[in-house]
């Protein structure tokens, strides 16, 4: 591990953000005594420590120098040439992360009021209007006073974990949103956009800062996100490499002879055990795209509006929505989520198709798709559906 992924290992963001540090129990831990705030500086401890002879050494296992039979090898300046320094702008191309303490936030500013219609567009579909989730998509509000549950048998409750009860801090937030979200189009949302929505989220968990609502008018910035401090900022406790989880003395006697050990082997090939019940393109490299070996293979070939390329094409773009109904997406086969949208006519349809329409992403979330591809595939669920 380099000093720099040590240095910025806290900031990993999963959906949480959350995957360098490890929760306490309860949110009692809010007002443990032995919390302190952490030092972006040095996050979360030093990279960097000293051996007897007190020549720096990195114990996680980084290379900071070179080392030959255990001594320290001094290099003169610029001894080492391996390719050459990245530029200003590749470097900005590289360093999109966002810190803890809100460093890395690039300018941009939007009102919660329009935050609000912006998550409508593009996060409710998945995240409901009110953040509280669809399905099995994330839920982003609420879940306080829920961190102490602990789901047992008979239907117990557990902790609800939201943006808002669980997470520690914001700004992270805002590099996870620009980066992958919305999930079938990630980097659509421009930095404005990306501002709003964070600021409608925080409105909607009621989250107060300097003692004060966020209000419908708030205008969210960097300078504003910097000041926001999450309910559960101080719920998480940061490892510290250097001191050990246990103390016990090591052993090294009576150790089992490798040369002794048999490793057993599967033999079993269960690769074609297991039929999928989703029938959806399967694709190989070199390959024609073509459908699982258990079902017929369509020729996807065939010219843009052809049926079976149109076929093709709405299985592997479109069936995970109108097969299921996810999302409130009309069921293709099902004449009465058909019937009122046919009568507003193919014009509608293929424009609603082609553009986005309410929480269906433009073109399926496909965008590689051509305008000819889509209607072809609304023609093919029309014709399914009447």
């Amino acid at each position: 591990m380099s000093r720099f992924v040590a240095r910025n290992l806290a900031l990993w963001t999963g959906a949480l953000a959350l995957s360098a540090s490890v929760a306490l129990a309860s949110e009692g831990a809010a007002k443990a005594k032995h919390y302190k705030v952490a030092n972006p500086d040095h996050y979360p401890y030093h990279g960097v420590a000293k051996d007897k002879k007190g020549r720096p050494i990195n114990v996680d296992g980084a290379i900071m120098r070179p080392v030959i039979e255990g001594d320290v090898v001094k290099l003169k300046k610029n001894q080492l040439k391996y390719g050459q320094n990245a530029t200003p702008e590749q470097i900005a191309g590289w360093n999109v992360d966002v810190r803890p303490d809100g460093k890395g936030l690039p300018p941009g500013q939007m009102t919660v009021e329009k935050g609000a219609e912006v998550f409508a567009k593009n996060c409710a579909s998945c995240h409901g209007d009110f953040g509280e989730g669809v399905g099995k998509n994330p839920v982003l509000v609420g879940g306080f006073g829920t961190l102490t549950h602990q789901a047992k048998t008979g239907g117990d409750e557990g902790p609800e974990k939201t943006l808002g009860s669980y997470a520690p801090y914001i700004t992270p937030f805002y590099w996870y949103i620009k980066m992958a979200m919305p999930l079938p189009t990630p980097k659509k949302l421009t930095n404005d956009e990306v501002y709003g929505i964070l600021g409608y989220l925080l409105q909607l968990n009621e989250i107060k800062v300097d003692g004060k609502d966020i209000e419908d008018d708030t205008v969210i910035n960097a300078e504003f996100l910097k000041k926001v401090h999450m309910p559960n900022e101080k719920g998480f406790e940061y490892n510290n490499l250097r001191v050990p989880d246990t103390h016990n003395t090591r052993c090294m006697k009576g150790c089992i002879d490798p040369k002794k050990v048999k490793v057993m082997h599967i033999k079993i090939d269960a690769t074609e055990s297991i039929t999928p019940t989703v029938k959806v393109p399967r694709y190989a490299i070199g390959e024609t795209p073509e459908f699982n070996t258990a079902v017929e293979k369509p020729v996807l070939k065939a010219k843009s509006g052809g049926g079976n390329a149109a076929e093709a094409d709405y299985k592997a773009n479109c069936a995970a929505c109108h097969a299921t109904g996810a999302a409130g997406a009309p069921v293709v086969g099902n004449k009465d989520d058909w019937a009122p949208r046919i009568k507003q006519g193919k014009k509608t349809l293929y424009e609603h198709a082609i553009k986005g329409f309410n929480g269906m992403p433009p073109k399926g979330g496909n965008m590689s798709l051509s305008d000819d591809q889509v209607k072809a595939i609304t023609d093919y669920m029309v014709g399914k559906s009447k």
